[in-house]
């Protein structure tokens, strides 16, 4: 009687997080967070999770706005939120800072195993699909990603490879089964946030499907092609449906992002790379560390190309004695094209040129992740090639499985001593502290905004925690609309338009925008020469922590003034000036001060008065992340400004009653309010989002039903079966 064999995914399932708790093990300590100068996570990703956090534990559900930085923004449709991506879970019932770490650890393991499913899309062996697991899992690549804390693009770094390997799946096997494999795991790529990547591998697969579909029809194969393109479309057509509810208002609010008008220098963002980074491909610190400071570019995780010695070289007899493996061309092809378009050179400006959206994506060389990809699989393939020729030299030698053992352990031998010399984990308190100004602004129970002057007075990462409102931030998905208004405040003229990441108040021109900004206080990390009229001192705060990015955790003194001119988050305009488009509502916010003034987007008369009594009066009884109510009485119909970031998203009820909201002042919202006492409520939603959001529940409900059509004939006995 035969012994019943293990299950070919037994293998990986059990060493992959073996071999990710001996080699990230450090990641899953309690009370410990990690931790680098050059983290995102500190920077950006506890704050927008703390976000999130605050609103669900208080009842309010999925935050929608977030008003913690840049005076306020949409939340949930932000690449950088993944409030809905399904891996961060853990964000909704444990404290970010205590979810971060195993959140991290889990994609680290479930990109191993995508590589063990790509490695058995590709009809590889055992031992190869295992070496693939563990070179994915110890990819220097990924490595730096985790150092930099790319919260944000871990999710599409995990699950762009099991893209690849359902496609190649669904062309050796079409059918409703793979049209649903393409289907959860495109809507799943499509939660990753972050799509460049995504959108990269979407042009490979493209390439390939054209090149091998045309091959079929050529060689008379049409009505496969018929078949395979049918379930593929039925596939990605339920992706997209899926994640429209994320889809459709973020193309609608493309228009209003600052991304929209990148220019070439953003697109480099200062990391143009030449041929001698690609030394990195034999040694990752070829050129320098970031750890001592040697490495001259400074931000090596987006610059290195290394994979590993081992793959790299198994890699090569891949191209070489595999060449001939179907989709070996594929694989050599797409690791030379990824590697020449990640440099600067002239072949760089075609897709730049001629690839819709390619130009929206920053750095290009985020190419490098396609290359490992691509060398990774390739170094399968080169395993199964020597292990094949060492079988075939000796038939029954255990010598194939020593060689295939030797190479996991020294893949995983190296990976482990690099995660060790990279990666840090500190106290939670080290990157969350709490500051001593933070309870003095804590003591403050009006609703206001705080200016901090240059980049590392206020950690922007730390100011949710806190319950700040700051008016500058880090955000690379920013309002374009904002962003003028920022410059004009600072500068008093209109800038040259383009996108950034980081929003810094250097000085002020125009106090009157200041004031319209809600900003009650103005901090500093040195004294400051303010008009006295203005500005009065209320405090200094000696040796402060401070995050400053690449730097890491410093101390500072931070000095406070407060804002004596300060307008609330509501009031009534003194005089109303109607601009007919956002161009003249520009040219009159450049024309002077608007103390008192409301420029309007809209129809009718150039000017007119808004007067009232000194018994109107309107404040803000309730707010939150996306939402305000007002109570406003005023003896005569009145525009109210409303000192929150326009966007059409935002939606208005007087007295239960749908009331239009306007755009005023370039970069606020206002509406017109009738005589009387009256109650606002305003609440923001993403746009078209009942729309979205219908459309992504039906195609759920659609993939749900062909899953369960298709489980129930699997279970169906064959006919002519017993």
């Amino acid at each position: 009687m035969k012994a019943a064999r293990l299950p070919h995914w037994l293998l990986p399932v059990c060493l992959i997080p073996l071999l990710a708790g001996v080699g990230y093990g450090l990641l899953l300590r309690p009370g410990e967070i990690l931790y680098s100068p050059h983290s995102d996570i500190v920077a950006y990703h506890l704050a927008a999770k703390e976000v999130l956090f605050r609103s669900w534990h208080a009842g309010r559900g999925l935050p929608f706005w977030r008003a913690d930085q840049l005076a306020g923004g949409p939340a949930l449709t932000n690449p950088n939120s993944l409030y809905t991506y399904p891996l961060h879970f853990l964000f909704y019932v444990l404290h970010p800072a205590d979810a971060m770490n195993w959140t991290i650890w889990l994609h680290l393991v479930i990109g191993a195993w995508a590589f063990y499913a790509l490695g058995r899309s590709l009809d590889l062996g055992g031992w190869p699909c295992v070496l693939m697991a563990v070179a994915a899992l110890f990819n220097f690549k990924v490595l730096m990603a985790v150092y930099a804390g790319w919260l944000s693009v871990l999710p599409s770094i995990t699950f762009f490879p099991l893209l690849f390997a359902v496609t190649l799946r669904a062309l050796k096997s079409s059918g409703p089964g793979s049209a649903l494999a393409v289907a959860a795991t495109g809507a799943l790529c499509l939660h990753t946030g972050q799509l460049q990547l995504v959108y990269y591998s979407g042009w490979f697969l493209v390439a390939y499907l054209l090149v091998t579909l045309a091959g079929w029809w050529r060689a008379g194969r049409r009505q496969e092609v018929g078949r395979a393109v049918g379930w593929l479309v039925v596939g990605g057509v339920l992706a997209i449906g899926m994640a429209t509810y994320l889809l459709l208002p973020l193309a609608a609010e493309a228009p209003l992002v600052s991304r929209g008008q990148a220019s070439d220098a953003f697109f480099h963002s200062g990391h143009a790379l030449g041929a001698r980074h690609l030394l990195t491909l034999l040694y990752p610190e070829a050129l320098g560390s970031p750890l001592d400071g040697s490495y001259p570019d400074v931000e090596l995780w987006e610059d290195v190309a290394y994979f590993g010695l081992v793959p790299l070289f198994l890699a090569l007899v891949g191209a070489v004695l595999g060449r001939r493996r179907p989709p070996a061309g594929f694989l050599i092809a797409g690791l030379l094209t990824s590697l020449l378009f990640a440099l600067d050179t002239p072949f760089l400006r075609l897709p730049y040129a001629l690839l819709p959206g390619f130009r929206l994506f920053r750095l290009p060389g985020r190419l490098l992740f396609l290359a490992a990809f691509f060398g990774i699989a390739l170094a399968g393939i080169g395993l199964e090639e020597l292990l094949a020729r060492l079988q075939k030299a000796r038939p029954r030698s255990w010598r194939p499985h020593l060689v295939a053992t030797a190479m996991v352990l020294l893949i995983a031998g190296e990976g482990a001593a690099y995660a060790h010399r990279y990666l840090a984990v500190v106290d939670h308190a080290e990157v969350a502290p709490a500051p001593d100004y933070g309870r003095f602004f804590a003591a403050d129970r009006t609703l206001f905004r705080i200016a901090p002057v240059g980049r590392y007075t206020v950690s922007y990462g730390w100011a949710a925690a806190m319950k700040l409102q700051l008016i500058s931030g880090y955000e690379p998905f920013n309002l374009r609309h904002y962003q003028q208004y920022f410059g004009m405040m600072q500068s008093g003229r209109e800038r040259r338009e383009d996108a950034t990441v980081w929003t810094d108040l250097i000085r002020v021109a125009r106090w009157d925008l200041l004031d319209a900004l809600n900003v009650k206080y103005l901090l500093a990390p040195f004294p400051l020469q303010l008009p006295p009229d203005r500005f009065e001192p209320v405090g200094s705060f000696r040796n402060q922590p401070v995050f400053v990015f690449y730097q890491g955790v410093e101390r500072i003194d931070v000095f406070a003034y407060r804002n004596t001119h300060v307008l609330p988050r509501v009031f009534w305009a003194e005089r109303v000036v109607v601009a007919p488009d956002e161009n003249h509502m520009r040219s009159e916010v450049l024309r002077g001060d608007l103390s008192g003034v409301a420029v309007v987007e809209g129809t009718g008369p150039t000017s007119g008065f808004s007067q009232g009594s000194t018994s109107d009066h309107a404040k803000v009884v309730e707010a939150a992340d996306g939402y305000l109510t007002v109570e406003a009485e005023s003896q005569t119909s009145r525009f109210l400004v409303i000192s929150e970031i326009w966007h059409p998203g935002w939606r208005a009820l007087l007295d239960g009653r749908p009331l239009p909201i306007v755009r005023a002042d370039l970069a606020l919202m206002g509406a017109w309010l009738p005589a009387g006492r009256h109650r606002l409520v305003l609440e923001f939603r993403p746009l078209h989002w009942r729309t979205a959001l219908s459309i992504s529940v039906f195609s759920a409900c659609a993939f749900l039903t062909l899953l369960v059509v298709h489980f129930v004939r699997l279970r169906e006995p064959r006919a002519g079966v017993p």
